[in-house]
């Protein structure tokens, strides 16, 4: 295909970690602004945190109806729409009045940041060799994953100085710059089909199809899992270190950002253990590794609550849940060649679900405590485990 030829990698992968890197900013940057968040507009830490279950609900529905809309009309133009609605719904978050409205306006902001995430992704398929997906998910998260570790000391830094409005603000300021950035150095790809349809029974047609393609179905809800192990972490984090061990903001940053790194690094180790390992050996010893972790974690919260050794459990979750992301969803999609966006949005709506979910339920579970963090961790692992034992069977049973 002559575009590979044409395109610069380390570009396309710059640019879209950057991107990819605000959906990330858009969860992180207010983490350390919601008891302030909470008392302006006469709420509670609880129903702050729903605010992120809404930005999730947001992003699944928005990634179900944008992946017909990337397959039909091609990647780039969807995706400056996408930055558009951000745009306008960052500003109205900034200045909205009541947690009502707030929870709407997030549902709204994470509609348009939906089409970027499933534009990203399928760029990547569009773009490079199957054999090389799960690589370069992994380069790409050492981009995007600056985000989570610089976000919450931001907006910490923000909040200090102009209040949690400007973190909206600034969100807003980012996706502008953003829009250009795509604008001016982001290829086209998947050239606009005019034959695929956008009727509902065609698109659903298409769906079924995906759903259809071996390993495609496992290895998503993998996918999903990890994420929804990472949101409910990422939810909790708030009440974990400012509520219960009574860190201020700023420190809160760091002790994140702290653990965000695992992340990158354990992305870049993934890259290296992909040249010895497979894809499946790497997501399923992985899994059984964070459940072990899990488990552990619990212990920590029961019995040994201390910054130190949470922060150590903290780190071994994250670096073995870095190794199962990015080979879940490589293996997800690899089987195709038509239908991309379609399978990115179904995959992307998935993890999208089940975060929102889980964060509601860690929400509605608030007890004060770090238990019903833990208790997720394990389920959602154990859940993960079994699905791998399971894809692997079937493997053995194929001829």
């Amino acid at each position: 295909m002559n575009q590979r030829t044409e395109i610069n990698p380390k570009v396309v992968i710059l640019v879209l970690g950057t991107l990819n890197g605000l959906m990330p900013f858009s969860t992180d940057l207010y983490l350390p602004a919601f008891a302030q968040i909470a008392q302006e507009l006469h709420t509670n830490i609880g129903n702050v945190t729903l605010t992120m279950s809404g930005f999730f609900v947001g992003s699944c529905v928005g990634q179900l109806c944008n992946g017909p809309f990337l397959d039909r009309f091609g990647r780039k133009k969807p995706m400056l729409v996408g930055l558009v609605i951000f745009f306008i719904t960052s500003l109205s978050c900034a200045y909205c009045t009541s947690v009502e409205w707030f929870i709407f306006f997030r549902f709204l902001q994470a509609l348009g940041i939906s089409i970027c995430s499933v534009g990203s992704r399928s760029i990547v398929r569009d773009l490079f060799p199957a054999e090389k997906i799960a690589s370069i998910f992994s380069t790409l998260s050492l981009v995007m994953g600056i985000a989570p570790i610089i976000a919450p000391s931001v907006g910490s830094l923000v909040l200090g100085l102009a209040g949690w409005r400007t973190i909206f603000q600034l969100l807003a300021a980012m996706s502008f710059s953003l829009f250009l950035i795509l604008y001016f150095f982001l290829p086209s790809s998947g050239k606009p089909t005019e034959q695929y349809s956008l009727h509902p029974k065609a698109i659903l047609t298409n769906y079924k199809e995906v759903f259809r393609t071996p390993t495609f179905l496992g290895y998503a809800l993998v996918a999903a899992l990890a994420s929804g192990s990472l949101f409910t972490w990422i939810s909790s984090s708030s009440l974990v270190f400012i509520q219960n061990f009574g860190l201020s903001p700023k420190q809160f940053g760091w002790v994140f950002a702290s653990t965000a790194s695992c992340l990158v690094l354990g992305n870049q180790v993934n890259r290296i253990l992909l040249k010895r390992f497979s894809s499946e050996q790497l997501a399923l010893r992985a899994a059984i590794s964070q459940l072990i972790v899990s488990t552990c974690l619990l212990m920590i919260v029961v019995f040994f609550f201390k910054i130190p050794i949470m922060l150590g459990g903290l780190y071994a979750f994250m670096l073995s849940l870095s190794l199962i992301t990015p080979n879940a969803m490589a293996l997800s999609i690899r089987p195709f060649t038509k239908n991309i966006g379609s399978a990115n949005a179904l995959m992307g709506a998935m993890q999208m679900t089940l975060s929102a979910v889980v964060t509601g339920i860690v929400s509605l579970l608030y007890d004060g405590t770090a238990k019903p963090m833990a208790y997720m961790m394990i389920l959602l692992t154990c859940c993960s485990v079994l699905i791998q034992f399971f894809l692997k069977s079937k493997r053995a049973e194929r001829p």
